[in-house]
């Protein structure tokens, strides 16, 4: 297919994707609401970059992105089958890139980026966005490299997934309020339409490639363990700032005023 007939099929794709959410919030202006937005002309053109956008975005992944990481992992993990001799020179290379590519590809996730900016604009310059982009994407690595061992060695998605909510729960309960739901929350935000796809097509490939593997029973369930993840990153994270503060706090009283045993 050229390329006029690929940016027309994926412009009908983004169309009929983005179009469900356009009638929700036309049919909720006009009949709740009882008149048309404001700046209806801008909201037009937004409407129009933003299917632009989405279709050059999506075919940008499918030509380039997915094809070059689905060939890396097809290659790593066939090295993985065919050597026997060792961890460093098989699987680490493996489970290398599936964290690097798990990290990377959150840095450039929209719809994070979004997220963390308004973060900041709300918490009032408080959270900066690009620590917060850093910790998710070092969660949803983690994720990644935690789906891959499990493809590798036959580890039970159930057990992990009950291992990381016995982790979090407990953090979540005694992590400050203000940080909880964002935590919770960055999960979703971070698995959107770069993560999804490369995560997706990752999982499948190595359990393509890798024998006794079934690509339906392995190759997905990366993006759960891609969900909880940056949540435990962020409590850790957020816990590790409490207990720093209480202690600066603490080691700037004066020593009559310290509580006994501090």
């Amino acid at each position: 297919m050229n390329l006029p007939l690929q940016l027309a099929s994926g412009a009908l794709t983004t169309v009929r994707d983005v179009a469900p959410i356009a009638v929700v919030l036309i049919v909720f202006q006009i009949a709740v609401v009882g008149r048309p937005p404001a700046n209806f002309r801008r909201v037009l053109v937004g409407l129009g970059h933003l299917i632009l956008g989405l279709t050059l975005f999506r075919m940008g992944l499918e030509i380039s992105i997915i094809p070059i990481g689905k060939d890396m992992a097809a290659q790593l993990a066939g090295t993985v089958a065919n050597r026997s001799d060792g961890f460093f020179r098989g699987i680490l290379p493996l489970c290398a890139f599936a964290a690097m590519l798990g990290f990377t590809a959150t840095l450039i996730e929209p719809s994070l980026i979004a997220i963390a900016d308004r973060v900041r604009n709300l918490s009032g310059g408080a959270l900066n966005p690009w620590h917060l982009r850093l910790m998710v994407a070092a969660g949803l690595a983690g994720g990644l490299l935690l789906g891959t061992l499990r493809v590798l060695y036959g580890i039970p998605l159930e057990l992990l997934i009950l291992g990381l909510i016995l982790v979090i729960a407990p953090l979540a309960l005694t992590g400050p309020r203000q940080v909880v739901p964002l935590a919770l929350d960055s999960g979703g935000v971070a698995t959107s339409v770069v993560v999804v796809p490369l995560v997706a097509a990752f999982g499948l490939t190595i359990a393509e490639t890798l024998p006794g593997r079934d690509p339906v029973k392995d190759g997905f369930g990366l993006i759960v363990l891609a969900l909880l993840m940056p949540a435990l990153t962020i409590l850790v994270y957020s816990h590790i700032g409490a207990r720093l503060t209480r202690r600066r706090i603490v080691d700037q009283e004066p020593a009559g005023e310290r509580p006994k045993g501090k």
